[in-house]
Protein backbone atom coordinates (compact mmCIF):
# COMPACT_ATOMS: atom_id res chain seq x y z
CA UNK A 1 0.00 0.00 0.00
CA UNK A 2 2.88 2.16 -0.26
CA UNK A 3 1.92 3.78 -3.46
CA UNK A 4 -2.06 4.35 -2.57
CA UNK A 5 -3.28 8.03 -2.43
CA UNK A 6 -6.69 8.01 -2.14
CA UNK A 7 -8.57 6.05 0.86
CA UNK A 8 -12.68 6.33 0.87
CA UNK A 9 -15.73 4.43 2.03
CA UNK A 10 -18.50 4.93 1.46
CA UNK A 11 -21.28 6.01 4.77
CA UNK A 12 -24.72 6.99 3.42
CA UNK A 13 -24.83 8.67 7.01
CA UNK A 14 -22.28 11.12 7.95
CA UNK A 15 -21.84 11.08 11.49
CA UNK A 16 -23.72 7.86 12.24
CA UNK A 17 -20.97 4.72 13.02
CA UNK A 18 -22.04 2.19 10.43
CA UNK A 19 -20.56 -1.23 9.68
CA UNK A 20 -19.91 0.19 5.95
CA UNK A 21 -17.11 2.47 6.96
CA UNK A 22 -13.71 1.63 6.97
CA UNK A 23 -11.83 1.54 10.27
CA UNK A 24 -8.46 1.99 10.61
CA UNK A 25 -7.14 1.59 13.79
CA UNK A 26 -3.49 2.04 13.77
CA UNK A 27 -0.49 2.97 11.76
CA UNK A 28 2.90 1.30 12.01
CA UNK A 29 4.64 3.21 9.11
CA UNK A 30 3.83 6.51 7.31
CA UNK A 31 2.07 6.36 4.74
CA UNK A 32 1.35 8.71 1.64
CA UNK A 33 -2.00 8.98 1.32
CA UNK A 34 -3.34 12.34 0.07
CA UNK A 35 -7.09 11.83 0.55
CA UNK A 36 -8.68 10.41 3.03
CA UNK A 37 -12.80 9.80 3.39
CA UNK A 38 -15.43 8.71 5.53
CA UNK A 39 -12.98 6.84 7.71
CA UNK A 40 -12.78 5.74 11.31
CA UNK A 41 -9.66 6.51 12.96
CA UNK A 42 -8.55 4.46 16.14
CA UNK A 43 -6.47 5.46 19.32
CA UNK A 44 -3.28 4.69 17.10
CA UNK A 45 -3.81 6.86 14.69
CA UNK A 46 -3.15 10.00 16.62
CA UNK A 47 -0.92 12.07 15.29
CA UNK A 48 -1.64 12.76 11.69
CA UNK A 49 1.59 14.30 10.03
CA UNK A 50 3.56 11.09 11.53
CA UNK A 51 0.71 8.74 10.01
CA UNK A 52 -0.06 10.78 6.82
CA UNK A 53 2.76 13.14 6.01
CA UNK A 54 0.98 14.07 2.14
CA UNK A 55 -2.36 14.39 3.45
CA UNK A 56 -4.25 16.81 1.42
CA UNK A 57 -8.43 16.15 2.38
CA UNK A 58 -9.38 14.54 4.93
CA UNK A 59 -13.28 13.02 6.13
CA UNK A 60 -13.32 11.25 9.48
CA UNK A 61 -15.04 10.88 12.96
CA UNK A 62 -13.40 11.00 16.33
CA UNK A 63 -14.95 10.53 19.47
CA UNK A 64 -15.01 13.26 22.36
CA UNK A 65 -12.22 11.38 24.47
CA UNK A 66 -9.78 11.34 21.61
CA UNK A 67 -7.07 13.85 21.42
CA UNK A 68 -6.39 13.70 17.48
CA UNK A 69 -3.67 16.47 16.13
CA UNK A 70 -5.57 18.29 13.61
CA UNK A 71 -2.63 21.20 13.62
CA UNK A 72 0.39 19.33 12.68
CA UNK A 73 -0.35 18.40 9.26
CA UNK A 74 1.90 20.40 7.11
CA UNK A 75 -0.07 20.05 3.70
CA UNK A 76 -3.94 19.74 4.78
CA UNK A 77 -6.25 21.69 2.69
CA UNK A 78 -9.79 20.37 3.30
CA UNK A 79 -11.50 18.72 6.58
CA UNK A 80 -14.98 17.51 7.31
CA UNK A 81 -14.92 16.58 10.69
CA UNK A 82 -17.74 14.80 12.42
CA UNK A 83 -17.44 14.37 16.55
CA UNK A 84 -19.23 12.08 18.88
CA UNK A 85 -19.73 13.62 21.91
CA UNK A 86 -18.69 16.67 23.48
CA UNK A 87 -15.20 17.36 23.27
CA UNK A 88 -13.34 18.25 26.56
CA UNK A 89 -10.43 20.28 24.42
CA UNK A 90 -10.73 22.90 21.99
CA UNK A 91 -10.03 21.60 18.02
CA UNK A 92 -6.83 22.94 16.58
CA UNK A 93 -6.42 23.39 13.01
CA UNK A 94 -3.79 23.95 10.60
CA UNK A 95 -2.92 27.08 8.93
CA UNK A 96 -3.02 25.76 5.50
CA UNK A 97 -6.73 24.84 5.64
CA UNK A 98 -8.89 26.02 3.25
CA UNK A 99 -12.25 24.44 3.44
CA UNK A 100 -13.80 23.31 7.31
CA UNK A 101 -16.50 21.14 7.44
CA UNK A 102 -17.86 20.27 11.37
CA UNK A 103 -20.69 18.73 13.05
CA UNK A 104 -21.54 17.36 16.34
CA UNK A 105 -18.52 18.56 18.31
CA UNK A 106 -20.91 21.09 20.55
CA UNK A 107 -18.01 23.44 20.84
CA UNK A 108 -18.43 26.65 22.85
CA UNK A 109 -18.64 30.01 20.33
CA UNK A 110 -15.65 31.19 22.36
CA UNK A 111 -13.71 28.38 20.09
CA UNK A 112 -14.44 30.18 17.16
CA UNK A 113 -11.92 32.70 17.67
CA UNK A 114 -9.41 29.44 16.58
CA UNK A 115 -11.53 28.83 13.50
CA UNK A 116 -11.10 32.87 12.76
CA UNK A 117 -7.26 32.75 13.23
CA UNK A 118 -6.94 30.33 10.33
CA UNK A 119 -5.69 33.06 7.09
CA UNK A 120 -6.39 30.89 4.00
CA UNK A 121 -10.10 29.61 5.02
CA UNK A 122 -12.42 30.20 2.53
CA UNK A 123 -15.09 27.67 3.39
CA UNK A 124 -16.58 27.18 6.49
CA UNK A 125 -19.87 24.90 7.09
CA UNK A 126 -21.04 24.64 10.41
CA UNK A 127 -22.96 21.59 10.49
CA UNK A 128 -25.67 20.55 12.84
CA UNK A 129 -24.35 21.16 16.91
CA UNK A 130 -21.10 21.73 15.95
CA UNK A 131 -21.55 24.62 18.31
CA UNK A 132 -23.57 24.83 21.20
CA UNK A 133 -25.19 28.12 22.87
CA UNK A 134 -28.18 30.67 21.85
CA UNK A 135 -25.17 33.88 21.35
CA UNK A 136 -22.46 34.19 18.72
CA UNK A 137 -20.79 37.32 18.06
CA UNK A 138 -17.83 37.88 16.08
CA UNK A 139 -16.63 40.70 17.88
CA UNK A 140 -14.13 42.43 16.11
CA UNK A 141 -12.67 39.53 15.08
CA UNK A 142 -12.11 39.13 10.98
CA UNK A 143 -12.35 35.92 8.76
CA UNK A 144 -9.87 37.27 6.25
CA UNK A 145 -10.35 34.79 3.20
CA UNK A 146 -14.04 33.15 3.77
CA UNK A 147 -16.22 33.02 0.86
CA UNK A 148 -18.45 30.79 1.66
CA UNK A 149 -20.43 30.58 4.99
CA UNK A 150 -23.03 27.78 6.12
CA UNK A 151 -25.05 27.70 9.47
CA UNK A 152 -26.71 24.60 9.46
CA UNK A 153 -28.98 22.83 12.29
CA UNK A 154 -27.62 25.15 14.96
CA UNK A 155 -28.96 25.98 18.15
CA UNK A 156 -28.60 29.25 18.00
CA UNK A 157 -30.28 32.40 18.97
CA UNK A 158 -28.98 35.46 18.63
CA UNK A 159 -26.04 36.53 15.99
CA UNK A 160 -24.16 39.07 16.43
CA UNK A 161 -22.12 40.41 13.25
CA UNK A 162 -20.17 43.11 11.03
CA UNK A 163 -19.35 43.12 7.73
CA UNK A 164 -16.04 44.18 8.62
CA UNK A 165 -15.35 40.55 10.14
CA UNK A 166 -16.18 39.16 6.57
CA UNK A 167 -14.49 41.06 4.06
CA UNK A 168 -14.69 38.75 1.18
CA UNK A 169 -17.84 36.95 1.88
CA UNK A 170 -19.82 35.85 -1.43
CA UNK A 171 -22.12 33.56 0.00
CA UNK A 172 -24.05 33.26 3.00
CA UNK A 173 -26.57 30.25 3.76
CA UNK A 174 -28.95 29.71 7.04
CA UNK A 175 -30.54 26.16 7.15
CA UNK A 176 -32.67 24.87 9.81
CA UNK A 177 -31.38 26.99 12.55
CA UNK A 178 -35.08 27.18 13.90
CA UNK A 179 -34.32 29.63 16.76
CA UNK A 180 -32.30 31.90 14.73
CA UNK A 181 -34.67 34.99 15.14
CA UNK A 182 -32.97 37.51 12.21
CA UNK A 183 -29.72 38.04 10.21
CA UNK A 184 -27.44 40.96 11.24
CA UNK A 185 -28.58 43.88 9.12
CA UNK A 186 -24.80 44.53 8.68
CA UNK A 187 -24.33 41.30 6.73
CA UNK A 188 -25.64 43.56 3.82
CA UNK A 189 -22.78 46.01 3.91
CA UNK A 190 -20.47 43.27 2.57
CA UNK A 191 -19.34 44.49 -0.92
CA UNK A 192 -18.19 41.03 -2.33
CA UNK A 193 -21.87 39.26 -1.09
CA UNK A 194 -23.95 38.35 -4.05
CA UNK A 195 -26.06 35.61 -2.25
CA UNK A 196 -27.99 34.99 0.89
CA UNK A 197 -29.95 31.74 1.48
CA UNK A 198 -32.46 31.14 3.88
CA UNK A 199 -34.18 27.74 4.15
CA UNK A 200 -36.48 25.89 6.82
CA UNK A 201 -36.05 29.03 9.20
CA UNK A 202 -38.36 31.14 10.90
CA UNK A 203 -40.81 33.63 9.13
CA UNK A 204 -38.48 36.75 10.89
CA UNK A 205 -35.20 35.28 9.57
CA UNK A 206 -37.08 35.45 5.92
CA UNK A 207 -38.19 38.62 6.67
CA UNK A 208 -34.75 39.80 7.82
CA UNK A 209 -33.24 39.26 4.57
CA UNK A 210 -35.73 40.89 2.46
CA UNK A 211 -35.14 43.75 4.51
CA UNK A 212 -31.64 43.74 3.78
CA UNK A 213 -32.23 43.36 -0.12
CA UNK A 214 -34.19 46.47 -0.07
CA UNK A 215 -31.47 48.50 2.09
CA UNK A 216 -29.19 47.39 -0.51
CA UNK A 217 -31.15 48.25 -3.22
CA UNK A 218 -32.01 52.03 -1.41
CA UNK A 219 -28.21 52.59 -1.64
CA UNK A 220 -27.87 51.28 -5.26
CA UNK A 221 -26.67 47.63 -4.65
CA UNK A 222 -28.70 45.54 -6.99
CA UNK A 223 -26.28 42.77 -7.30
CA UNK A 224 -27.21 41.12 -3.81
CA UNK A 225 -29.43 38.02 -4.58
CA UNK A 226 -31.95 36.28 -2.07
CA UNK A 227 -33.23 32.80 -2.13
CA UNK A 228 -36.06 32.14 0.74
CA UNK A 229 -37.39 28.85 1.11
CA UNK A 230 -40.07 26.84 3.33
CA UNK A 231 -40.03 29.43 6.20
CA UNK A 232 -43.01 29.09 8.36
CA UNK A 233 -45.29 31.86 6.61
CA UNK A 234 -47.79 29.41 6.42
CA UNK A 235 -47.42 27.05 9.32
Amino acid sequence: MVNLRHLCSYRPFPGMRMKTSFYLQSIEKPMNLQVISNVELGDGVDNFQKCFPCIKELTCTTYSDEQNDFKSPTYLEKLDLTCLGKRKNPITFPTTLKRLTIRLCYLPWSDMSIIQSLPNLQVLKLGRMSFFGSRWNTAEHVFPQLKFLRLEGLDIELWEAYSRSFPCLKHLEVIRCYNLEEIPLEIGDIPTLELIKINECEQCVGEFVRRIQEEQRDLGNYDLKINVLDDTRNS
